[in-house]
């Protein structure tokens, strides 16, 4: 064929492809110019046709999103419950709960000179605030007390109390009764209080309730059950006896194994931070310490959960940056599956564009389709991170309640558009560029 012939030829096999262009795309489009959503249905449409065509490339692209998005929900999940289950155990039935708590140095510990809060200390606090109430809980020997209930054992903590402490709110009763009034007084108080998990563990409240329980020397009936905040930080709040203060004393004569705390309880719309300062500085001038050098600490819901968010920020993220490095695998992953969607599709962008599409049309409907197949990922990603958030808490006791972090589940599903976002601009912009006629020539 000459030279001179050549523009003929060309011009016949342009008209040739389009006739042909039109004629397959009767069966695919529609003959109305293609709206926005028709973009999206058809983008859809494409991304499922991807998952059919590249099954294995797909999965795995879609597997390391939905890890990368688990990994956010199950982090934001477990701190968050933790969060909650410590700082409820202050926010409890409308009061807000101030504890203070011996806080000796390291070499005092190791010198065995460790200083402890004292009766002194209740009633330097009693009068600062006395229109509230003020308690004393003095926790005997570890947490893990030898418990006895007949032939049954177990281990709990033990705490002595007085009636304030009834009126914090922190415990709930859920079965039985309250102490009496009587027998709760003075040193010869009798009656007791069982947390639910160690009545669960005894037999269940049925069971406890009206008989005696074997404490380290001494022995209290219990007259209810009662429930807390539940278990967090792998220990349970709600595995304990709570006795009247002289039966606990009297358990340790000398002093030596029980260790005070003072509760006391305001009301909801009290300035928890005033009075946590006001506190503070009652007992330094009791106690005759300065600033820097506290002896003690003064723990609020809103220090409790300053110090957890402290905490817990390193650990968040050196998790988070293991999830980027997940999101890059599955960035690459993504974009493997799209360029070879774009490979596969050239004979159909070609059409599109034969009879009308533009390249603005092509470009977005590829780059829905990165978003759509990244946000399935996203989906499956919440629901794996959920369930395995779940699973931990269910199992351990370190975690507190089970929680889905609503935060976490937002940002695990905007992480993961956002990586479909970035990932299908090259091939989108590919798919754009294709020139129609190489495209209709494609097999």
């Amino acid at each position: 064929m000459t030279a001179g012939a050549r523009p003929g030829h060309d011009d016949t096999a342009i008209a040739a492809a389009q006739a042909r262009a039109r004629a397959d795309a009767a069966s695919v489009l529609p003959a109305a110019a293609p709206g926005a959503w028709f973009v999206l249905g058809e983008a859809f449409h494409a991304a499922l046709r991807q998952l059919r065509s590249f099954p294995v490339r797909t999965a795995v692209a879609m597997l390391s999103v939905a890890l990368g998005v688990a990994g956010i929900v199950s982090v934001a999940s477990l701190s968050e419950g933790l969060s909650r289950t410590l700082v409820r155990s202050f926010e409890s039935m409308g009061r807000q709960v101030v504890i203070v708590r011996a806080d000796p140095s390291y070499e005092s510990l190791l010198l065995g000179t460790a200083n402890r809060l004292s009766e002194q200390d209740l009633r330097t606090v009693s009068r600062a605030f006395p229109q509230r109430p003020v308690a004393p809980f003095l926790r005997y020997g570890a947490f893990n007390n030898a418990i006895a209930l007949g032939s049954r054992k177990s281990t709990a903590a033990v705490y002595g109390t007085t009636l304030d402490y009834f009126a914090l709110g922190e415990i709930e009763l859920v079965a039985g009764a309250w102490p009496s009034r009587e027998d709760w007084r003075g040193g010869g108080g009798r009656q007791c209080l069982a947390g639910r998990s160690l009545a669960a563990e005894l037999g269940g409240a049925a069971a406890v309730i009206g008989r005696d329980l074997v404490l380290p020397g001494r022995s209290c009936r219990v007259s209810g059950v009662v429930k807390g905040a539940g278990s967090a930080l792998g220990f349970d709040f709600e595995r304990l006896v709570i006795a009247p203060i002289g039966l606990v004393r009297a358990m340790d004569s000398d002093g030596s194994r029980s260790d005070l705390e003072l509760h006391a309880g305001f009301a909801g719309q009290d300035d928890i931070d005033a009075i946590g300062r006001r506190l503070t500085a009652e007992l330094r001038k009791h106690r005759h310490t300065a600033r820097g050098e506290d002896d003690f600490i003064v723990v609020t819901a809103q220090r409790l959960r300053s110090y957890l968010d402290t905490t817990l920020a390193s650990v968040r993220a050196g998790l988070f940056l293991l999830m980027a490095v997940v999101f890059a695998v599955a960035a690459l992953g993504i974009g493997n599956v799209m360029l070879s969607g774009v490979n596969a599709r050239r004979r159909e962008i070609a059409i599109k564009r034969a009879i009308g599409a533009s390249r603005g049309g092509i470009f977005l409907e590829f780059l829905a389709e990165a978003v759509i197949l990244t946000g399935f990922g996203g989906v499956l990603g919440v629901v794996l991170g959920a369930a395995a958030a779940w699973a931990i808490t269910a199992t351990s006791s370190y975690f507190g309640e089970p929680t889905v972090s609503g935060s976490g589940c937002l940002i695990g599903i905007v992480t993961a558009l956002l990586v479909g976002l970035l990932t299908g601009v090259w091939p989108a912009a590919r798919a754009a560029r294709l020139d129609p006629v190489a495209g209709l020539h494609h097999h």
